[in-house]
């Protein structure tokens, strides 16, 4: 039997580089490292670095190959737009604030992010045929950073230790996996060789068939990636003069996606920008990503919220920016749908073979997906069973 992601969460609770000729990758050897193994992480998202991270705290000598110019993946964030950061991904910690503890894994590190709740009494609402129901927002369990992001997070408390080993620019194209060692080839011809490798790309390039397996991709994976719904998705970010919107405004939610305008600048100081956020996923991306970024996109989501609010927002609209993740390179979509079905998550969480480890928000092994903290999980379990 296999469940949803959504009604999952419903059940628990919790809705409301080398040169044209084929070269050698330079290995950063660690002369102490434990067994002498060296692993290959292929990815620098938050998978990887959370992996990355845990091999360190082992004595496990490894090496990151990251396909764009710089870490973080699908949690990238902009410090350009106003006084405080913007996350373009991923956003918020949707589970206890002492999971950032355990990410850190080390409890002579004092974790001092400051993270915001919501309140039972924040005003919410949802959009009824044009109108906004105004509700109280109720229990709701995500926390906001506050003044960061996930991605500062990281840059503070895991990336110094692992830096050093990141190799950014290489998109591996061929992973062979058949023999005593992994050989994994670059776009750029280069060979790297490891004993094992943790495999962290998003889950669209693996659907899109960019990296080639050899062995091919066991029957098991295979059906999971055909029968996959990889949605699409967008987040807008518009700055106003003054603040108009509840803390959550549904717009709509069904199995085909969600559309949802948050309060971006909840938590922030009082003093900070007044920032309206549009999160959206699936089918209802395509307006917004159909359209030109800049005054196209403005006029669209202002001729949107205009009737919702007396037409408030037109007359306090100062700039926007916006982070279409189908147009990433090396990403091309959000996330697997809420809706898809367990068994897909958990059979791509599995071994290829006995060298290829997965890890990533979709590679979970669990009934929960598509967020930072389970991208995290999906890293312990690996390392967790690569060395036990």
């Amino acid at each position: 039997m296999t469940i949803s992601r959504r009604d999952f969460l419903a059940v628990a609770g919790l809705l409301g580089v080398g040169g044209m000729a084929t070269g050698c990758g330079e290995w950063f050897t660690d002369e102490d490292a434990i067994g002498g193994e060296r692993v290959i992480i292929v990815g620098a998202g938050a998978a990887g670095m959370a992996t990355a991270h845990l091999l360190a705290q082992r004595g496990v000598d490894f090496q990151m190959l990251e396909a764009a110019s710089t870490h973080g993946g699908r949690i990238k964030r902009t410090n350009n737009f106003v006084d405080f950061p913007i996350p373009l991904g991923g956003e918020w910690l949707h589970v206890e604030e002492a999971t950032l503890a355990r990410i850190v894994n080390d409890d002579t590190v004092e974790i001092t992010q400051a993270m915001a709740a919501y309140d039972p009494d924040d005003l919410a609402g949802v959009v009824e045929d044009g109108v906004v129901a105004y509700r109280r927002a109720g229990s709701w369990p995500d926390l906001k950073f506050v003044g960061a992001t996930w991605l500062d997070f990281f840059d503070e408390y895991i990336v110094p230790g692992i830096a050093d080993r990141m190799v950014f620019d290489t998109q591996i194209l061929r992973i062979e996996h058949g023999g005593d060692e992994v050989v994994l080839t670059d776009a750029n011809n280069t060979v790297w060789v490891a004993d094992r490798i943790v495999f962290t790309a998003p889950m669209k390039v693996l659907q899109d068939g960019d990296i080639e397996f050899e062995p091919g991709l066991p029957a098991s994976h295979l059906d999971a990636l055909e029968r996959a719904d990889i949605w699409t998705g967008m987040k807008v970010f518009i700055e106003f003069t003054e603040q108009f919107w509840p803390v959550w405004l549904t717009a709509k939610l069904d199995r085909g996606g969600q559309h949802l305008w948050y309060d971006a600048s909840h938590g922030q100081d009082p003093d900070a920008a007044r920032v309206l956020g549009l999160f959206t996923v699936g089918d209802m991306s395509a307006p917004y990503q159909a359209v030109d970024p800049g005054d196209e996109l403005r006029d669209l989501v202002l001729a949107e919220l205009d009737p919702l609010f007396d037409g408030i927002p037109s007359q306090t609209y100062v700039q926007h920016i916006s982070q279409n993740w189908a147009n990433e390179p090396f990403v091309r979509a959000a996330y697997l749908a809420d809706y898809a079905d367990s068994d897909i998550s958990q059979d791509l969480g599995k071994n290829i073979g006995p060298r290829v480890f997965m890890a990533g928000c979709s590679y979970t092994r669990e009934y929960d997906w598509s967020s930072v903290h389970t991208a995290v999980r999906s890293a312990r379990d690996c390392v967790d069973e690569m060395y036990r």
